[in-house]
């Protein structure tokens, strides 16, 4: 499959059909038994900072703060501190969430933590963000506004790929739909 810049990919199926395999894959987690994963022509070995992972669960560090969670992998990056403080701003303001730049994982609601991580994947600057069910572990009150942040990421022409059981999610938000089955893609459209 060939996915192109700017373009929102829904991977759809059953839960133990490959969707979550096949991120991991893409996002270097994992390695494929064939075949290949190219971003900008380049062979993907391993975890880059040119794909976001924003995971099912929330997978926040419990002693950072919201600003220390999202600088993280920036300082790993090398970013000076004031550049780590000034990006974990950018995004957190993105999400809505600048106001609680100081509290701990503990102290925000589930849709909360989910727009950290998503700020957090976004502060590297990737390429492709990958999404693995962004919402299944949330309540349905809190599904709209994490939805929202990924609608305007795709409305802003990020490049994305969401695994995800929720046809009705898939057709508001992709530009293409691959429908998996038993570790295949079955049907793209």
């Amino acid at each position: 499959m060939d996915i192109h810049e700017n373009e929102f990919i829904c991977v759809v199926g059953p839960s133990g059909c490959g969707k979550s395999t096949l991120l991991n894959i893409i996002g270097g987690l994992e390695t494929p038994t064939e075949g290949k994963v190219l971003v900008d022509g380049a062979e993907v070995t391993g975890p880059g900072p040119d794909r976001g992972i924003v995971f099912q669960q929330y997978a926040l560090f419990p002693w950072l703060t919201v600003e220390k969670n999202v600088q993280f992998g920036l300082k790993l990056q090398g970013k000076s501190k004031e550049e780590a403080e000034e990006l974990a701003h950018k995004y957190l303001k993105m999400v809505d969430l600048e106001g609680f730049a100081k509290a701990y994982p503990k102290e925000l609601s589930g849709g909360m933590k989910q727009r950290v991580a998503i700020a957090r994947a976004l502060a590297m600057d990737p390429k492709v963000m990958l999404l693995d069910e962004p919402t299944s572990a949330l309540d349905p009150e809190l599904v709209g506004e994490v939805l929202s942040v990924i609608r305007d990421l795709a409305d802003g022409g990020m490049t994305m790929i969401m695994a995800t059981h929720q046809m009705d999610f898939a057709r508001a938000l992709a530009t293409d739909i691959l429908f998996m089955e038993q570790g295949k893609i079955i049907e793209q459209g």
